[in-house]
């Protein structure tokens, strides 16, 4: 993985003869240090087709500027010496690993933001990191929307079970991005439809940023709490607890 300069960064990204994948960063940023590790491995397992660096932007403010750096970190991906996607801020390394495999792929092409498809981004990060903790997962269920006719209906993406003979635990809207606050509403929404038609207390939104965990209050579901990506990273236990305390006898407790 290279150290890459203001000098030398039109020698190593724009005139390689391979695809680059460069992590704008920070000294002091946690995300950049906690993701050095998965893009180390990112290089070892993309050899030969794929190079990976790192800029200190501290070091590079020309650089930072030209490009259009806002936040530590931030991933760019070039190729030609063009640049071919982009993602701010920190994501979990299967995101990591998912984001290298379509840039050797040749399948991120246009100067965007990359995100990945609702089922790549279960496959790779949220089936995984459930089925560790032991919960029991069905995707794509046919639910009933309340107040529809028979033909009203919708899919939940993630139904979890901490008993798989048992009621459901909570559900997951899973998104591909949520770009701010409409964002968030809307998927609100939708999964609150979902858990009134299964008389669930709670939800969850997920996208690779982060989850958003609902209650209901009674009345109305509210999010009760917000885990960014980097926080289930340095302490998935914190939200294991948090998704057992969604239990029905728990919420009663």
């Amino acid at each position: 993985m290279l150290r890459v300069t203001e000098a030398t960064f039109a020698r190593h990204i724009l005139r390689s003869e391979h695809p680059v994948l460069v992590c704008f960063g920070t000294r002091t940023c946690p995300g950049c240090r906690t993701l050095r590790p998965a893009l180390e491995r990112v290089s070892v397992a993309h050899q030969g087709r794929l190079q990976v660096a790192t800029v200190l932007i501290d070091n590079a403010p020309l650089l930072a500027e030209q490009y259009g750096v806002v936040a530590s970190p931030t991933l760019m991906v070039f190729a030609h010496g063009e640049r071919q996607g982009q993602v701010i801020g920190f994501i979990p390394e299967g995101l990591l690993h998912l984001l290298a495999d379509e840039v050797v792929q040749g399948a991120v092409t246009s100067d965007r933001f990359w995100s990945p498809v609702e089922e790549r981004f279960e496959d790779a990060v949220l089936i995984p990191q459930l089925q560790r903790w032991g919960f029991t997962v069905q995707r794509q269920v046919m639910c009933p929307l309340p107040g529809g006719n028979a033909a009203q209906r919708g899919r939940i993406d993630l139904l979890v079970y901490d008993d798989p003979h048992g009621r459901p635990l909570t559900l997951i809207e899973s998104k591909r991005q949520i770009r701010g606050a409409a964002d968030l509403q809307q998927a609100a929404r939708q999964a609150t439809a979902y858990a009134r038609s299964l008389a669930l207390a709670s939800f969850v939104v997920a996208a690779p940023r982060g989850l958003w965990i609902y209650r209901s209050d009674g009345e109305d579901f509210r999010c009760a709490r917000h885990v960014s990506s980097l926080e289930l990273h340095e302490a998935p236990e914190r939200l294991h607890q948090l998704l057992l305390q969604l239990r029905p006898e728990a919420s009663a407790g």
